[in-house]
């Protein structure tokens, strides 16, 4: 080692703690402290009560549920694509390959209000979609395809496949290429090697990385109130309007600290059934 680096790596290490604590573990501790403070002032105390109220309100319940169902379908679907997306972009022509990267680099340097109002106008009731459909006559009235579930779902995968892509490049560029040789070698189409090679080496590794577009789609505001149109009412909306609207800071805080443990109990099932997989396959091998 040489000499004195242990005491730079320490001196380095200072600020990027300075910044953690300052900058991420006191505010969550302060809104998790925030959630179970009741009252103002002198007569402020400690209290489950906003707990309480927030698991015996059916709009939050509503909200966590949307909320949760909104994150994982996106998550879903994101990784779906977004590792169809990446294959391409790693493993196939070069030219077609640098189009979707630069277009999804593209996308992640888009407002995502931008994006939003995008999709109101193509999702629109006058909109090409609807113009399209009724003009081949697969529908004689255009359909309601906004403010609803499915335009709020489609604005987030749209927001989460390029980060998904993103992310699945790396983890499909460290497979080697002589298995995907070898597996054509051996007289296997592409389709087969993909399913057989491909997936089965990556899957674990691309795990985490819809579990990151999970994550993200469940904090997202903006997405929700501009193609939701108020019918959508997730968790994230719930907050602001406790914050903004009502000033209950604390209520606010609860349904923070709600979000963030349902998230994270998402997550810890995920990496636990993903970890046991991981097991049941090594002992498989092994045998």
């Amino acid at each position: 080692m040489i000499p004195g680096t242990s005491s730079l790596f320490r001196l380095g290490i200072v600020p990027l703690a300075l910044f953690f604590v300052v900058f991420f573990a006191y505010p969550v501790l302060h809104f998790l402290w925030g959630s179970l403070v009741v009252g103002a002032g002198g007569a402020s105390s400690l209290s489950l009560h906003n707990f309480t109220d927030a698991l015996h309100s059916p709009s939050v319940l509503r909200s966590l549920s949307a909320t949760l169902l909104l994150s994982v379908l996106t998550g879903v679907v994101s990784l779906v694509l977004g590792y169809l997306l990446a294959f391409q972009v790693v493993r196939r022509n070069a030219v077609i390959g640098r189009i979707i990267f630069v277009a999804a680099i593209a996308s992640l340097f888009t407002s995502t209000i931008a994006r939003a109002l995008g999709w109101r106008v193509l999702l629109g009731f006058e909109g090409p979609i609807n113009n399209a459909l009724v003009a081949i006559g697969l529908i004689s009235q255009p359909l309601q395809l906004i403010n609803n579930f499915t335009a709020v779902a489609i604005g987030m995968i749209h927001i989460q496949v390029p980060v998904v892509m993103v992310g699945l490049i790396p983890v499909i560029e460290a497979l080697p290429r002589d298995f995907e040789r070898a597996a054509i070698g051996l007289g296997a189409p592409r389709w087969k090697t993909f399913l057989t090679v491909h997936l089965p080496m990556t899957w674990m590794n691309a795990v985490p990385v819809g579990l990151i577009a999970i994550m993200a789609t469940a904090a997202y505001f903006t997405t929700p109130v501009l193609l939701g149109g108020g019918r959508v009412d997730v968790i994230a909306i719930q907050i602001q309007q406790a914050s903004q609207v009502l000033f209950d800071f604390g209520y606010a805080a609860t349904l923070s600290v709600m979000l963030v443990a349902m998230i994270s109990a998402v997550a810890i099932v995920v990496l636990l059934l993903t970890h046991w997989r991981r097991n049941v396959r090594a002992r498989g091998s092994s045998s």
